[in-house]
């Protein structure tokens, strides 16, 4: 099945060439005129026809409308991709089933939709101007030239080549900050039902007591912990049965307690209560300075305790989002444990 669409563009390239005088010495053709030719012959050879196209020289088709909110060049937007080439063989996908079936699966990633940012560039162009024309719930078929593939900043193109992507508007998020706020609160009230905020987006809640004394500002504390996603994903833990338990389990790594140096106590105050070797993101440092010695508690967080609007790219974190990494804006879970000294050892 895959051979005959291979046969079909090989056939057309060369028909294509064969139609000027010479591919490589006509010097009034462009590149980018040959590669419309041959993407408009693809169209009318292996689709009759029966695309769109948009006056840049975008193709596609709807694979389904969507009837939700539409994009502006300010919003948010979660979406799904899957790329192909012109041959329709896959390429990369955000779906896990996709994954599967081409074998690159992997519990470390996290299958969730990829936020893109409209009109800060970026997106690639061809994508973008797609995207203002979708709503919430559309998927579509996108042939994306290789000049479309170019972001707006640099003009530098991605793709030496068209390529092919499938791509699903999830959410169109208008104010992010709300959006985390609303989402933390779902949460809050599906798992644990009238837990209060300590403060705003950030929740944390004693599941065994301590016995011990309160963790003191700038004190070196040991701590077991498991780093998830709100739905569910873990992406990063030290305990080694939780990673086995996971699937995530590195036997290069060592699952031992991580030490964290506390803030100091004139920072008290401040807004940002990150410990001082940067191990831990500001909210695990806040969750651990309410707890006690042999407590086991839970927090979760907006991204302003977390990893921001930049997100984490770091490759030592296990990944957790295509590319690798945390994604920016995204809510944090963790479970944190802290032992007693005699547990320790």
């Amino acid at each position: 099945m895959k051979k005959f669409p291979q046969l079909i563009t090989a056939a057309l390239i060369a028909g294509v060439c064969a139609g000027m005088t010479s591919c490589a010495e006509n010097t009034t053709e462009s590149l980018k005129d040959i590669h419309e030719k041959i993407l408009a012959a693809h169209v009318k050879t292996i689709h009759h026809d029966t695309l769109q196209k948009t006056e840049s020289g975008l193709y596609y088709t709807i694979l389904k409308a969507g009837h939700g909110a539409s994009t502006t060049d300010s919003s948010c937007v979660f979406i799904r991709e899957t790329v192909y080439d012109l041959n329709y063989n896959i390429t990369e996908s955000t779906d896990e089933n996709i994954s599967r079936q081409l074998g690159t699966f992997s519990y470390e990633d996290a299958y969730i939709p990829l936020l893109w940012y409209m009109g800060n560039s970026a997106i690639m162009m061809g994508l973008e101007e797609m995207l203002l024309q979708m709503r919430e719930g559309d998927v579509r078929r996108i042939w994306l030239p290789y000049w479309l593939s170019a972001y707006y900043e640099d003009g530098t193109s991605q793709n030496s080549s068209t390529q092919v992507y499938d791509l699903e508007l999830v959410k169109v998020v208008n104010d992010i900050d709300k959006y985390q706020i609303d989402t933390l609160e779902s949460f809050r009230d599906r798992f644990y039902p009238g837990l209060d905020s300590l403060e705003r987006g950030f929740y944390k809640m004693t599941i065994v007591p301590g016995t011990g004394d309160s963790l003191e500002y700038g004190t070196t504390v040991s701590a077991y912990y498991v780093g998830k996603f709100l739905d569910g994903h873990v992406f990063d833990t030290n305990v080694a049965d939780t990673a086995v338990k996971y699937r995530i389990y590195d036997s290069s790594s060592e699952y031992s307690l991580l030490d964290v140096t506390l803030p100091d106590e004139d920072d008290a105050d401040s807004d940002d209560t990150s410990t001082e070797d940067g191990s831990v993101v500001e909210g695990f440092s806040k969750c651990m300075l309410n707890m006690k010695y042999g407590e086991v508690a839970i927090c979760f967080f907006h991204s302003d305790y977390g990893y921001g609007y930049s997100g984490d790219s770091d490759s030592s974190v296990s990944g957790t989002y295509p590319g690798g990494g945390i994604p920016a804006y995204m809510p944090l879970f963790f479970w944190i444990y802290v032992p007693l000294d005699e547990d320790d050892s």
